[in-house]
């Protein structure tokens, strides 16, 4: 008898390639979101350092600088805008992320169907073989039997 061949191979293979393409977007998404969070994390303590050094600078007790003040709180409001923006590139990354994972999971889900169907019709394979051999080995059996 003829070695077991699953149909549905192919299939299974390009379920396979798919899903590995699909694990290396998620991966790049993934670091995209660790490197945007970086980003606002670095903006936050800039933002902190200026705060401090306007601080500074009200409490040196020199007489103060207006438009260097200015300065501060131009620059400021600009770290202020830049974290919000970035906020939003990462609730988007965020979606964008759990998208990736939605599309991971269907494909998982799928490519687990088919190895189940090629498990289960190897599994009826073996045992179609396994019927037919005995089967073939009583039909040996009986005509020894009639012939002694």
């Amino acid at each position: 008898m003829k070695k077991f061949t699953f149909r549905l191979q192919v299939v299974l293979d390009i379920k396979e390639k798919l899903l590995e393409e699909k694990l290396l977007e998620l991966a790049k998404v993934q670091r995209g979101l660790q490197e945007a969070v970086q980003k606002q994390k670095e903006l936050e303590g800039y933002q902190l350092e200026i705060n401090n050094a306007l601080l500074r600078v009200f409490q040196s007790g020199n007489d103060l600088d207006l438009n260097e003040v200015q300065r501060y709180k131009d620059f400021i409001n600009k770290l202020i805008v830049d974290i919000s923006n970035q906020k939003v590139v990462i609730q988007n990354v965020q979606k964008l992320l759990e998208l990736k994972r939605k599309e991971v999971n269907e494909i998982l889900k799928e490519k687990k169907v088919l190895e189940k169907l090629k498990e289960n019709q190897k599994k009826k394979y073996y045992q179609e073989l396994e019927h037919n051999t005995r089967k073939e080995l009583d039909d040996i059996t009986s005509s020894r039997y009639r012939s002694a």
